[in-house]
């Protein structure tokens, strides 16, 4: 029997890709391990410099660790840098729509069929992620996913409720729907009228046994009053929300070529917290954006205080030279970003606490994801994780994939 492995880095839609690939290569008769394969999958990232280098130096990882290995490139940075990849002594790059043709070619079998049922179960465990729409036109100056991923592309409606409703069947209690720039879902199809990720969502809440959806992350202008209204209605949708600032000075902003100011934004989520007023609100932030001086970071960090997100997401600025933002001038010294990022990693700390405090005797919807000894591990419908002790469920079929309410003292 062949064996694989595959290697990601990466954003969600990426792990998705790599649950895909890793089921054609199990349906095809294949077996996953962990060193000395057959075949090694890379799916790579280039969101910034530094993921560039984890690529490549995963390359080098994979070909050390499977020396007689096909070596098969995929993901956005072999897109953006194909030919200095292909240098690198590998056998294939290529994506999910030419994975199978790519593997009978190396293996040179055309009579490779598949041999297995897809099996939700060897992609992920208690939540199920699922990618609905990939693409994007926004063009963010910092950002290189728009050259790497293309235009707006959505799924076929239908295609996804299929593939939901067998999560659900497999057991899965957590959904999350994941795409590049989700907020668009319908954009880049002709054969879907009308569609909208709205309307999917609420085909999403009628399928039978359904636990709780999720959305991954959603652009602040994305977020219109139907959203808002079907998340305050609908028990099925997580109280939960990642939505990127990125920056909190309009200066900045403005240079990233972000398509809002704050007072938009902060408008928005009073409108969203007057409906919804435990929802979790997590977000991105980008330390050290050129230009980026005190007054513009002094600006940011009060932002983050008057919204009061529940988490901070921080990313150092990396520079990208395909990108508008590397041509920009007064670049952020190195030091001064580091001793940024640290002060919104204290803050950080602070808010997760203060918005946690909220649910102290609260009973919460929580999806099990693991269990060590008599501990249980939990991400909470407000994003926030739990640990407890087993005893403490009723239930004792205490599977992964159970969905459970349980009281916070």
């Amino acid at each position: 029997m062949l064996k694989f492995k595959i290697y990601v880095l990466g954003c969600k839609v990426n792990q998705y890709d790599a649950g895909i690939l890793r089921n054609k290569l199990i349906s095809f008769g294949f077996k996953e391990t962990q060193n000395n394969v057959d075949i090694a999958v890379i799916v790579t990232c280039a969101v910034t410099k530094i993921a560039v280098r984890k690529s490549k130096q995963m390359i080098n990882k994979a070909k050390k660790e499977n020396p007689k290995a096909k070596i098969i490139i995929s993901g956005c940075c072999s897109k953006i840098y194909k030919k200095e990849i292909e240098k690198r002594n590998i056998d294939a790059i290529t994506n999910i729509s030419n994975f199978n043709s790519v593997i009978k070619k190396l293996l040179n079998n055309n009579k490779i069929k598949t041999k297995n049922k897809l099996n939700l179960q060897n992609i992920y465990k208690s939540r199920y992620f699922i990618k609905i729409q990939d693409g994007c036109e926004q063009f963010c100056s910092y950002c290189i996913i728009p050259y790497t991923r293309g235009k707006l592309k959505s799924r076929n409606e239908q295609e996804i409720l299929d593939e939901i409703k067998e999560a659900v069947l497999f057991g899965y209690k957590e959904i999350i729907l994941c795409g590049i720039h989700l907020g668009l879902y319908g954009k880049g199809r002709t054969d879907q009228k009308n569609c909208s990720l709205v309307k999917l969502i609420k085909k999403i809440i009628k399928i039978k046994n359904l636990g709780k959806i999720r959305l991954s992350s959603i652009e602040i202008n994305d977020i219109n009053d139907e959203l808002i209204n079907l998340i305050s209605k609908s028990n099925k949708i997580c109280r939960h929300l990642h939505i990127p600032l990125q920056a909190g000075s309009d200066k900045i902003l403005k240079l990233m070529n972000r398509p809002y100011d704050k007072k938009y934004f902060l408008d928005k989520v009073k409108k969203i917290r007057k409906k919804n007023p435990q929802i979790a609100i997590t977000t991105d932030v980008i330390v050290g954006f050129p230009n980026e001086d005190d007054k513009d970071f002094k600006e940011t960090v009060e932002f983050i205080k008057k919204i009061n997100f529940s988490r901070l997401h921080i990313f150092s600025f990396s520079e990208h030279e395909k990108t508008p933002a590397s041509k920009l001038q007064n670049k952020v010294n190195i030091n001064i970003i580091k001793k940024r990022s640290t002060y919104l990693q204290k803050l950080n700390i602070k808010l997760e606490k203060q918005y946690r405090k909220k649910f102290n005797n609260t009973i919460v919807s929580a999806v099990i994801e693991k269990i060590l000894d008599n501990k249980i591990k939990a991400k909470t419908e407000f994003y926030f994780d739990i640990e407890f002790n087993k005893k403490l469920i009723k239930n004792k079929d205490c599977r992964i994939k159970n969905i459970i309410n349980i009281n916070l003292i």
